[in-house]
């Protein structure tokens, strides 16, 4: 089964569901959004949690100095960063990074490719905000990012209806959702995540 990461946790409940359907990842959201969580917020929440469990804060051009400490106060293993950082960000977080790149806008900038980063994730671009849009692009642009040699993370409007195709067309190495198992923004809808799963699941299988 491909990992998947459920992103904008927002609450305990939502991430023990989540973790409960398979989740291999968690991501809480820093920056704004109508995601956005608290540190307090999410301390309480991954002080739950197994520590089997991949958790990820999320930021947009945020000082690496606050993420260290974000990540060491939250129990944060990586750092998503979705804005316009550099590798000497990446170098500064000790490579526990997943760099975001913006389908279409972006390009598969050949400086990520000896970086200290663990993965790439490639997303919706929508010049109202950073990620988080509930819309699909074209997954053929994801091969375009193959050149950087790295493990890459598929984002963007996925859903049950349309993760099959997304899996098939893209061939991530992970799947990251949000919108597509919520019932509100920050909420997720436990019925969505069990039926996201399963589908996942069952793909190739």
């Amino acid at each position: 089964m491909i990992p998947v990461k459920i992103c904008g946790i927002t609450n305990l409940n939502d991430a023990l569901n989540c973790i409960r359907y398979g989740a291999a990842a968690l991501g809480f959201i820093f920056a704004p959004s109508k995601r956005q969580v608290t540190p307090e917020t999410v301390a309480r929440i991954t002080r739950e949690l197994s520590p089997f469990v991949t958790k990820i804060g999320v930021f947009v051009d945020e000082d690496p100095y606050v993420i260290k400490q974000l990540m060491k106060d939250c129990r944060l293993d990586l750092a998503q960063l979705h804005g316009s950082e550099s590798p000497d960000v990446a170098e500064q977080l000790e490579g526990r990074v997943i760099k975001a790149f913006r389908a279409g806008l972006d390009q598969p900038d050949l400086i990520w490719k000896d970086s200290p980063v663990r993965a790439i994730l490639i997303d919706t671009y929508s010049p109202d905000t950073a990620g988080g849009t509930g819309k699909t692009f074209d997954w053929r642009i994801f091969e375009t990012f193959r050149t950087l040699k790295l493990p890459q993370i598929l984002a963007g409007g996925l859903n049950e209806s349309n993760i099959e195709a997304a899996i098939k067309t893209a061939r991530p190495d992970l799947i990251d959702v949000s919108s597509g198992v919520e019932y509100s923004p920050g909420l997720k809808d436990e019925q969505k995540v069990a039926s996201f799963m399963e589908k996942v699941k069952n793909i190739g299988a």
